[in-house]
């Protein structure tokens, strides 16, 4: 039976392999490049997008605190403004309940009683509530709002478990002292549990945010170089096209 024999010999080539080498490095760096492109322009669009939700977070803030200070105007209290906002962040810091919902509340407790001292101590009692039941501040505001103004219904159904003699008295001081009787505590207890913890880092965050959106408004502000936005906005609409470009 013949021997079948296959010759695999080659002839060596040193400037082939050179080329490819310099062909293989090329083609790396193209894609190394093309790479770095990619995330220069993704993080440029993260960017973007935080810086928008930056101004859309300070604007709302703005707004909720401009709102609260013209009913502290409206019911007299104009002089507590500074107090107020203080004592909001404070309750902030503590609980890791976010502004946003701390401005509102206070405000339902000022108009129902007229009173900075009574509103910040229904929204404290509102806040313990809040962490005993489970239930959100805006909720629990509203029924102690009402409980405060002769209908105790809400209240009565949100804490089943309330002394009904008191609810019927209609006492703000009586209903207050009940519901610290039940609730006292709560807020401290639940914001010093990892998830509260994990609130308050949040309610940070939230509150840098909040500082970049005013910065970044304020830059806006001085791009319309003592015009109106819109000016400033063409600018930056310009500026984009550019760059697109």
């Amino acid at each position: 039976m013949p021997n079948l024999i296959v010759s695999a010999v080659t002839k060596y080539d040193g400037k082939g392999l050179a080329k490819g080498r310099k062909d293989i490095n090329a083609f790396q760096k193209t894609v190394g490049n093309l790479a770095k492109s990619f995330i220069g322009l993704y993080s440029a669009t993260k960017l973007a997008q935080f810086g928008k939700s930056s101004v859309k977070a300070f604007l709302a803030d703005d707004k909720a605190a401009k709102s609260l200070g013209k009913t502290l105007d409206n019911t007299g209290n104009s002089f507590a403004k500074i107090g107020v906002e203080k004592f909001i962040q404070s309750l902030q810091r503590q609980t890791g309940v976010l502004d946003d919902q701390l401005r509102p509340a206070f405000q339902t407790l000022l108009v129902a009683t007229g009173s900075v001292t009574k509103a910040q101590e229904g929204l404290t009692t509102a806040l313990d509530v809040a962490a005993g039941t489970g239930s959100d501040v805006e909720s629990v505001t509203k029924a102690i709002s009402k409980a405060y103004a002769g209908n105790t219904t809400a209240l009565a159904k949100l804490i089943p478990g309330i002394d009904k003699a008191v609810l019927a008295s209609k006492d703000l001081n009586a209903i207050n002292k009940e519901l610290t009787r039940l609730f006292g505590g709560q807020a401290a207890v639940a914001a010093s549990t990892y998830a509260g913890q994990m609130d308050i880092l949040k309610a940070s965050a939230a509150d840098a945010q909040e500082t970049i959106g005013k910065g970044l408004v304020t830059a806006i502000e001085l791009l319309s170089n003592g015009r109106s936005l819109d000016t400033a906005t063409n600018k930056m609409d310009a500026l984009a096209q550019s760059i697109a470009e």
